[in-house]
């Protein structure tokens, strides 16, 4: 296994974009295998991975998008500490690509959400999704955190360090200029309203009529 982990970089540092493919490929086939074996080395895989999602060459891109998707379900909890950097470089790739590529980025993005520790997922979506200035971006975050939110439930929420900010952001997305990124904040204030220590941080952040 660590020799075809080996031979899956070669293969992306190759030239060639069927190889790259092809090594792209590989790397979720071995971390179903031997997880162990990328565990190891799971900076350097997820640099190697993320550096493709750039590609010119749009299936090497898309390619690169799915493998780093692929990892955050095999991998889980355990791909927490690549969350931040992989989402980097997702999120942009929903703005700026040809439709097939934003879509691809978006479900990797909705795997990193589904399997890494929540709080992790909650963090790299306030941090990176929700103040972005591309529409595509803030709407893309907003639904993952949405989804999130509802998953966790406003109790556990409530009890966070993050809180405050949760219902600032919340707050902010209700008042999006697009409209689905606002239907999302809505629904995120309409959840957070239900719970007593949401409320007096909504009341303070928002206006009365917003509400």
């Amino acid at each position: 296994p660590q020799q075809s982990l080996q031979e899956a970089l070669s293969m992306l540092g190759s030239d060639d974009w069927e190889l790259k493919k092809k090594g792209l490929f590989n790397i979720p086939r071995l971390a179903e295998s031997h997880p162990e074996v990328l565990l190891c080395r799971l900076r350097e895989i997820c640099l190697a991975a993320t550096s493709e999602v750039t590609n010119l060459r749009s299936k090497v891109s898309c390619s690169a998008i799915v493998t780093l998707g692929e990892l955050f379900a095999i991998l889980k909890k355990d791909m927490d500490s690549e969350a931040d950097e992989v989402a980097a470089v997702l999120l942009p790739m929903v703005w700026n690509s040809p439709e097939f590529i934003q879509k691809a980025a978006c479900q990797s993005l909705g795997m990193m959400v589904e399997n890494v520790t929540p709080a992790r997922a909650m963090t790299v979506l306030m941090d990176r999704g929700v103040k972005s200035r591309y529409i595509q971006v803030r709407k893309c975050a907003a639904e993952l955190l949405l989804s999130l939110m509802e998953k966790m439930g406003v109790t556990k929420l409530a009890g966070t360090p993050r809180a405050e900010r949760l219902a600032q952001v919340a707050g902010t997305l209700a008042q999006d200029c697009h409209k689905d990124t606002r239907h999302y904040g809505q629904e995120m204030v309409k959840m957070l309203l239900d719970n007593q220590k949401f409320k007096k941080l909504l009341e303070q952040s928002l206006s009365p009529h917003d509400l």
